[in-house]
């Protein structure tokens, strides 16, 4: 297959062994220098939700690895989500990898401290037969393998089909098209965890909220969301 259809990476067109960013360009993707809240978007140490829109939003903290206007991080999400390339995945799994070790130095070791369960935010059934994998359990999978953390794919279920976050600009149509689209099948699983809930981008944090709200009214401690990007 290699020989018929050979891999190039989307950064510089090296060919490549089945990987879509070069060992090269995914050193060269700058790590997102700073983090912010969830709600209001301002720097916030770690992505801590700041007290003022913690009443509002269930994310108790936000990751982001890169920055969404990094050219390269935009092609590769827009790639593994709208073209079906799901080998993208191992490479952005690498970058979020990278991420949380280069964390490890500024207090975010503490992440892992509550040996949190990985949690990634579902697609509806009929979405995922259309695409044919969901992108954000492909990135929980490696992520947890990697890590050696447990992996709930059970947690959350989406239980409505709902236009996609993408296609909706303003945000209040965002909050609403997601509003109550999520359940939770397994309460007892994530009882008293903190959850690391993982999904490729975070835009409003609409779709991250609502899963985190679910989490929480079905017993979750914690929840911290990790995510490639912010767009």
């Amino acid at each position: 297959m290699d020989m018929v259809f050979p891999v190039q990476c989307i950064g510089c067109d090296a060919y490549t062994r089945r990987e879509y960013i070069c060992r090269s360009c995914r050193t060269a993707i700058p790590r997102k220098s700073g983090q912010e809240c969830i709600g209001c978007e301002r720097p916030s140490p770690r992505g801590v939700t700041c007290m003022r829109c913690a009443k509002d939003h269930a994310v108790d903290q936000l990751l982001v690895a890169a920055d969404y206007k990094t050219p390269l991080v935009q092609n590769a999400l827009k790639l593994m989500k709208y073209q079906f390339i799901a080998d993208i995945a191992p490479s952005l799994n690498t970058l979020l990898s990278r991420f949380i070790r280069s964390l490890t130095g500024h207090g975010a070791q503490d992440i892992f401290g509550d040996n949190p369960l990985v949690v990634p935010v579902p697609l509806h059934p009929r979405r995922l037969r259309w695409r044919g994998f969901n992108q954000s359990e492909l990135l929980a999978e490696s992520l947890a393998r990697h890590f050696l953390l447990r992996m709930d794919t059970l947690a959350l279920k989406r239980v409505h089909q709902t236009t996609p976050q993408a296609d909706i600009r303003e945000r209040e149509q965002r909050l609403d098209n997601v509003s109550g689209v999520f359940s939770c099948a397994h309460p007892e699983n994530i009882r008293g965890r903190t959850i690391l809930l993982i999904d490729d981008v975070c835009t409003t944090g609409a779709t991250l909220n609502e899963c985190a709200r679910i989490l929480k009214v079905n017993g979750a401690k914690k929840v911290i969301a990790l995510v490639v990007a912010r767009g």
